[in-house]
Order: structure tokens, then sequence, then C-alpha cells
């Protein structure tokens, strides 16, 4: 009698922020047929400490420890601005130690999918104060990008206000910002924070600009399953998607 092999699924876990429940609804939305997604959430330490980056690792130990028990494939950090301002190899090397299989980060899937799609020059929206917004220039530039413009909306000026206001954008109100922020150098716009909802505008913003778009959150998911060698395209979703293989 003939028998079917069946494919076990594959499992890739997802580091995210403490309350980020928009990360998970966006990765379920494009989640292709046998793939699993598991989110674990750690806590930030206080901003400003000369040891930031240290203490960042040190929370994510645990949700990284339950995503390898749970037998993850890869380990993505679902953090952007924390991405961008520890970026380094050192701390890379300590996250892949342990997580105990590669790792990327919002930051540095952002970078590949912006270069992906060929811009060198990019306009920013993002929910952050002057603080956050500091953080994503200093890293676009550090890496080769002109940052063409930025704005945002600075809900991050307390945690009180990102709880009440960062989950209530609606999708209107996301594509009027982020459309406010094109300007006639910017080759690509670019939506970094992966706590608000941005997978929806991504579309509509490429129809009305005609130039490539971009979250933290969509570049997450295509550099995950690129790294395993899975196709995740779908239309919808931005030209990163519909595409996936540059």
């Amino acid at each position: 009698m003939d028998t079917m092999s069946i494919m076990p699924e594959v499992r890739i876990g997802v580091v995210v922020p403490n309350g980020d429940l928009v990360h998970e609804r966006e990765f379920l939305r494009l989640r292709p047929d046998g793939v699993s997604f598991r989110f674990a959430s750690f806590s930030y330490p206080a901003m400003g400490n000369a040891n930031f980056c240290g203490n960042l690792g040190a929370e994510m130990s645990a949700p990284i420890a339950e995503l390898n028990d749970w037998g993850a494939k890869v380990v993505l950090i679902g953090c952007t601005t924390a991405s961008m301002t520890c970026a380094s190899p050192e701390w890379q090397a300590e996250l892949e130690r342990m997580a105990k299989v590669r790792v990327v980060t919002a930051a540095e899937a952002s970078i590949q999918a912006i270069s992906a799609l060929g811009a060198r020059s990019i306009a920013v929206a993002t929910p952050y104060g002057d603080a956050g917004n500091r953080t994503v220039t200093t890293f676009l530039l550090g890496k080769g990008f002109a940052v063409a413009s930025i704005k945002g909306l600075g809900l991050d000026r307390s945690v009180e206000t990102w709880r009440k206001a960062a989950p209530c954008l609606s999708i209107a109100e996301m594509l009027g910002f982020s459309l406010s922020v094109d300007s006639e150098n910017a080759q690509a716009i670019y939506l970094p924070c992966t706590g608000v909802g941005s997978l929806e505008v991504l579309d509509e913003l490429e129809k009305s600009t005609r130039k490539p778009a971009i979250s933290s959150v969509q570049a997450g998911f295509w550099a995950s399953l690129r790294l395993l060698g899975i196709n995740g395209r779908a239309k919808g979703f931005g030209r990163l998607i519909d595409v996936w293989d540059f």
C-alpha cells in the first residue's frame, strides 16, 4: 500500500515586547501552510542605562529559551528600535548562543528588504517621538541609506499614551500619515514599528506613491522564511511579499 509522507511543520519563534499583539495578528494573516509561529514576550529594561543592550539580552533570555524548547528553527527579534540600538556582531552572537539557532532581527530584516527592493533613499513614518526617530535615522544612515524624510506621531511619550493610542490607529489614519511623509527624493517608504498595525496599508501605499513600501513586520516575516528556504509569496501585502524572490 502506498504511503504518504507528511512534512513536519516548520516552527518560527518571535520575541516581542510585552503587550504587542499586532505582530502576532499580522503574521497569522501572512502565514503559509506548513509554518507555525509562536510568540514570547519580554520587558524593556530602563532606557538610557549604560548596559541597556546587556540588560535587554537578559530580559530576552527566558522567552528565547521558551522558543528553543518549543523547537523553533529560527528566532525573530520582533522589535525594531531595540534591535537597531543594539545591532552589533557581538549582540547577534549572544542572541544566537541563547537561541541555539539562527536569529533574525527586525532591524536587519528591514535593511535586507529595503536593499532587495533597490531603494537607497527612504521616507520613514513612525509612531515614535524625537528619541525613537533619532534611533531609526542613525541606524539607517549607518547602513548607508539616505533618510529623505522622517515623521513621528509621538505615541511613545508615555506608556499610557502608547497603550491607548497605538493599537487604535485605523488603516485610514496610518495610510494618511504614511502618505504625508513621502517626499520627492524618497525611493521607498518605511514603517519601522512592529507594535502598530501597518500590513494592510502597504499595498495601497504602493499604489498611491508608485514606490515600494516596507514595514518591519512584513520584512521580518520575509527574512525569516527566506532563511529557511520557504516561499511565503502572497498578494495584497506589498511588493516584497508579492514578488518574494529578489
